[in-house]
């Protein structure tokens, strides 16, 4: 693959969101005299987010990421560090040709986030992101299907062939690409949550937590909560719906809302300090371990395992039969699940809405998740 480069103006799409580049700057690794861009990028969406897109065309590594001073490295391990000094800028920036800094950067023990640190002759700069692989971004009008097929003589019937048969096959790409998005990966990216903290359980899984930034009080015998609402729909909206079964509890006084998709298990609750929080897990989490949720109620936890065990526990027992099981011995019963329950018509009605979209739109595989 050709070597990525932009410059300051393109419009650039990264897993799946659209940014303008604001800057460019340009870093040599002293130690090894390689070089890297970085680009500032702002949202084309909400022009008050802004993130950072680094593009490292020699080890064919990239990343996008967000300035978060309060990013931690505790269960992150170190896999670089050195110093890099600043080769070419453009654009608005805030670093000039010469500076250099001192960095670190780790990342978590599946290789997917990453915590960058930068010490700078000013002060110490944190980040944290994600790596991203190279289908996951480029320019807006970006389309490398059709640029290979231009440079191609004699094809006009294999071009003809080829998107006659898109016609039909479409509708069935775009479930496959859609049922990848996950619900990590949209909270880690949307501004509307912050990362708190992470539950180790057996077998080596782990479960996220993140609490909703506009989190507001509500007293204690409301019957209803619109936050816990507002949440589970929007990300229903962030993964386009595709979920396997979604419900929110009715009894105990307690609204816990329940997702779970093809590959992960997701609580919405309001814990014990009338925050709202989200946990997500891969669901062999929740099949190997019995960790209450972080700051949740009596109630929420009882919900979090019936549902499961409910919804997902036959399933995955014959996938990770291999693991022991924390539901040896359950005796806390079931839940009734309605298919017809508000949570998975909305759902329902997101995905087929979703799968429409992404079939009539006139861009190419490229698109993103």
């Amino acid at each position: 693959m050709a070597n990525r480069e932009y410059f300051v103006g393109d419009r650039i799409k990264a897993d799946g969101d659209l940014y303008t580049i604001l800057g460019k700057i340009t870093y040599r690794n002293k130690a090894d005299g390689k070089t890297w861009e970085e680009y500032r990028l702002q949202s084309i969406e909400y022009s008050n987010e802004e993130r950072w897109l680094a593009v490292d065309n020699y080890y064919k590594e990239y990343s996008l990421s967000r300035i978060n001073p309060q990013a931690d490295t505790l269960g992150y391990h170190q896999v670089d560090s050195g110093v890099e000094q600043v080769i070419a800028v453009s654009g608005s920036v805030d670093v000039e040709v010469g500076d250099t800094a001192s960095f670190e950067e780790y990342e978590d023990a599946e290789e997917e986030k990453i915590v960058s640190i930068e010490h700078w002759d000013d002060g110490t700069e944190y980040s944290s992101g994600y790596y991203l692989d190279a289908w996951e971004f480029g320019r807006e009008d970006e389309n490398m299907a059709a640029q290979r097929m231009k440079s191609g003589k004699g094809l006009g019937v294999i071009v003809f062939f080829l998107m006659w048969g898109l016609m039909f096959i479409a509708p069935f790409l775009s479930s496959l690409i859609g049922s990848n998005k996950k619900i990590e990966k949209y909270l880690k990216k949307s501004s509307n949550y912050t990362y708190v903290t992470s539950i180790t359980g057996n077998d080596k899984q782990k479960a996220n937590v993140y609490e909703y930034k506009y989190s507001q009080s509500i007293t204690e015998n409301s019957i209803t909560d619109g936050q816990l609402d507002l949440v589970a729909k929007d990300i229903i909206d962030g993964i386009d719906g595709n979920t396997e079964s979604v419900q929110q509890n009715t009894e105990d006084d307690d609204l816990t809302i329940a997702i779970l998709t093809k590959k992960e298990y997701c609580i919405i609750y309001r814990g014990e300090d009338n925050k709202v929080y989200v946990q997500v897990s891969p669901r062999k989490y929740a099949y190997t371990s019995d960790k209450e949720p972080y700051h949740s109620r009596r109630a929420t936890h009882r919900y979090y395992r019936r549902f499961y065990y409910s919804t997902g526990y036959n399933s995955d027992s014959s996938s990770y039969s291999s693991s022991s099981s924390s539901y040896t011995g359950y005796s806390d019963g079931t839940i009734s699940y309605d298919s017809s329950n508000e949570y998975n018509s909305y759902s329902g009605t997101v995905r087929q809405q979703s799968v429409s979209s992404r079939s009539s739109d006139g861009g190419g595989l490229s698109s993103g998740k």
